[in-house]
């Protein structure tokens, strides 16, 4: 990989139920990518639940993107069952500025962008941005993600800046990879559909399969303004307890349940 090391982002072990850092993943390296002679195409990846103003907001700044941006770039959205606003009703009255895919997934359960991001990456091919509908990627990110000479062997996470320009840390779930690379980590575990804060699992088993650097790109953070977060379902429920105790059942032989929910494919 071409590239520098610019700084480590070391953050501090957290217990249960609360943000966990990852060795190896959480501490890895900044870095800053060369840039290539030629773009690469791209696909956004955003799992939505009823998100439709998050979701316009998205599309917004999108249309707003350079034309030779937007030529190398295409979407995949999966709704996770939103019982009232799905995201059909937003794209069917919107102009895509480039090409857009939308899946929606035929049951509603409670977090579970797990299946929404596997159903996302089986759809998927080269390079992806895997984020949450409330995480912007801002035009200077999306040019060094189009234009930069990224390792495939190597998966990538972002720096990351609330809305009002304040740094905060990097998202725990954002990454930049290959869909190769995605399904050599395994995909997310569906077993832990319903659960609250299982992505510390997924973070350990990238650090297994390949190694971890920090973009000093930054994504745009929107947590918790108008409907960009989820609030039908609360956060750290003692039910959510029960992923330690899905992980310890786990045989020798265990593989993540992958695409394992019904779904569709929409039109637009």
């Amino acid at each position: 990989m071409q590239g520098k090391v610019a700084s480590r982002f070391k953050q501090p072990r957290m217990s249960f139920g609360r943000r966990v850092s990852v060795p190896g993943c959480d501490d890895a390296p900044v870095v800053s990518v060369a840039m290539a002679n030629a773009y690469k195409p791209v696909t956004l990846i955003y799992p939505y639940y009823e998100n439709p103003d998050m979701l316009k907001r998205q599309i917004e700044h999108w249309r707003g993107l350079p034309v030779t941006y937007r030529e190398c770039l295409s979407a995949i959205i999966v709704d996770d069952g939103s019982p009232d606003v799905p995201a059909v009703q937003v794209l069917a009255d919107e102009a895509m500025p480039f090409p857009v895919k939308l899946f929606r997934i035929e049951v509603d359960v409670r977090w579970n962008w797990i299946a929404a991001r596997n159903l996302a990456m089986s759809k998927a091919s080269g390079w992806c941005i895997l984020t949450d509908i409330d995480h912007v990627v801002p035009e200077g990110t999306i040019y060094a993600c189009l234009h930069g000479d990224h390792d495939p062997d190597t998966i990538y996470r972002f720096m990351r800046k609330e809305h009002t320009g304040d740094p905060v840390h990097p998202h725990p779930n954002s990454w930049m990879m290959t869909a190769d690379m995605f399904w050599r980590v395994g995909g997310y575990d569906e077993a832990f559909s319903g659960h609250y804060g299982t992505d510390g699992e997924y973070r350990r088993r990238c650090v297994g399969t390949a190694p971890i650097r920090i973009l000093s790109n930054h994504l745009v953070r929107y947590e918790r303004v108008g409907d960009s977060s989820t609030v039908r379902y609360l956060r750290k429920q003692p039910e959510d307890a029960a992923v330690g105790r899905i992980i310890a059942a786990r045989g020798t032989d265990w593989k993540p349940k992958v695409l394992t929910y019904p779904f569709h494919e929409v039109a637009l």
